[in-house]
């Protein structure tokens, strides 16, 4: 027999609100899990550019006190193309993984989206991620085309003088 929602203690449910700098360490360690290991130093400085733009938004689900998954989204303008909002990243720890909890950082991603006047909602997924393309297909995002990334390093990294033969 399932508890209905308003059954759950309030210590046990799950809810959402905006991020901020304070999330930072349990935002990286969520981000590692992911594969993206990243200092809490570095969170904190990435997180202090985007939280306060108008045009991003990024959401942590919890319960209780702790962070179970977090969701990031901003508004992109194309020349050839009409504005859309764009999920840039959604984790949700292994542990609350199956709860719900991506679901509903979904939805507050789309609800803000609808805030910003928008039409779609898009995201990307590493061709890798199985049960991430299952998940976002049962939510009702369908794939509209594959792609390869590119990216070019502008700073050089550093290098020994003496190794390129001039001194």
């Amino acid at each position: 027999m399932s508890m209905a929602t308003t059954d759950v203690p309030q210590a046990e449910r799950i809810r959402l609100r905006r991020m901020v700098l304070l999330d930072a360490p349990a935002v990286s360690a969520l981000s590692g899990e992911l594969g993206y290991p990243t200092e809490t130093a570095r969170m904190i400085a990435r997180l202090a550019a985007i939280l306060d733009r108008e045009d991003h938004a990024a959401f942590v689900a919890t319960r209780g006190d702790a962070i179970l998954g977090w969701g990031h989204a901003f508004v992109c303008q194309f020349v050839e193309s009409d504005a859309f909002v764009e999920i840039g990243g959604l984790v949700v720890g292994e542990a609350a993984r199956g709860q719900g909890v991506g679901s509903k950082l979904v939805e507050a991603i789309a609800g803000w989206a609808r805030t910003q006047g928008v039409a779609e909602v898009r995201v990307r997924s590493n061709i890798k991620r199985g049960r991430a393309h299952a998940f976002y297909k049962s939510r009702g995002f369908v794939e509209t085309k594959a792609q390869l990334v590119f990216a070019r390093p502008l700073l050089q990294p550093a290098h020994d003088e003496a190794s390129d033969g001039t001194a």
